[in-house]
């Protein structure tokens, strides 16, 4: 009788160890429930290839000297003092908008200059108002703002000439 038993048990643990991946997958186990049924998939790459281009220029240009971070929001770059008037609205007109590129200190991670890459959407009239606004902004804040026009290939002495007036 023990022996039938332990051969029952036996079968009932394999059958459960072929069948658990199966229920697990049926059930969405792995993931929250609502993150099962959210749209939402990763992007191949962060930047774009003429961003990705820019992007590596700029690096060797810097030789480490600062930090380059991709794709910054506003928000995380510029903040209004409490007591500001309107604060709510000023926030909402920022709160969406990111920038290229931001150099930073090695040392604190202090921003120190904010870098445009401007192609040919930045000629749209939209674009021009939201870019203005921006420049606006970051002016006001006293972080300065660099607009490098999109191009096939950089010439990294020309950069390094830009990047260094702009940082003075």
């Amino acid at each position: 009788m023990k022996f039938g038993f332990l051969i029952i048990l036996a079968v009932v643990v394999v059958l459960i160890a072929a069948l658990l991946p199966i229920l697990l997958k049926l059930i969405g186990a792995g993931k929250p429930a609502a993150a099962a049924n959210l749209p939402y998939r990763k992007k191949d790459y962060l930047l774009t290839a003429a961003e990705r281009s820019f992007y590596e220029v700029l690096c060797s240009v810097l030789d480490g000297q600062l930090l380059v971070f991709a794709k910054v929001r506003l928000a995380d770059l510029v903040y209004m003092p409490k007591g500001t008037a309107n604060r709510q609205t000023h926030f909402n007109r920022i709160q969406s908008k990111h920038v290229d590129f931001v150099l930073c200190t090695r040392d604190k991670l202090s921003p120190v200059l904010v870098i445009e890459l401007d192609d040919a959407t930045h000629e749209e009239e939209s674009r021009r108002d939201r870019d203005s606004f921006v420049d606006a902004a970051l002016t006001a804040a006293g972080l300065p703002i660099l607009h490098i026009p999109a191009q096939r290939s950089y010439i990294p002495a020309t950069l390094a000439v830009a990047i260094q007036q702009k940082l003075q």
